[in-house]
């Protein structure tokens, strides 16, 4: 007697719903990826404009502790806000004037919705 080798039909239906399951699991989390690629370029961008700020802070920050506001535009619309302001803090026995700068990064996620982000760094005016 010969056994006939091979697939049934059943198994073959089945292989391929495990295999589209698996699929649309991988359509999903690239999509998901996607999302959170989109978040952290929002995200990154923000920061970056805070810091350069922060730099500028940092130069001038001796000579004068105004607080500002600044938004960064993006083709007419507004991409980022800015608003920091200065902390006066002295150490004990100490003549040198130290500042703690604050500053609040607004931005609009992938989403639509508005983000805060907070910002803070000491600086040491020895003169």
């Amino acid at each position: 007697m010969k056994r006939e080798q091979g697939f049934t039909l059943v198994e073959v239906i089945v292989a391929i719903l495990v295999l589209t399951v698996g699929l649309l699991g991988l359509v999903t989390s690239a999509a998901l990826v996607t999302r959170m690629i989109g978040r952290g370029q929002h995200s990154a961008v923000a920061a970056q404009y805070a810091q350069r700020r922060l730099e500028m802070l940092r130069v001038t920050g001796c000579k004068s502790q105004a607080g500002g506001t600044e938004v960064l535009m993006r083709g007419g619309t507004a991409a980022d806000s800015l608003a920091w302001h200065f902390v006066q803090w002295n150490l004990p026995n100490q003549t040198a004037k130290h500042w703690q700068i604050v500053m609040r990064s607004k931005y609009q996620t992938a989403l639509g919705k508005w983000r805060t982000d907070s910002t803070e760094t000491e600086l040491s005016c020895l003169f």
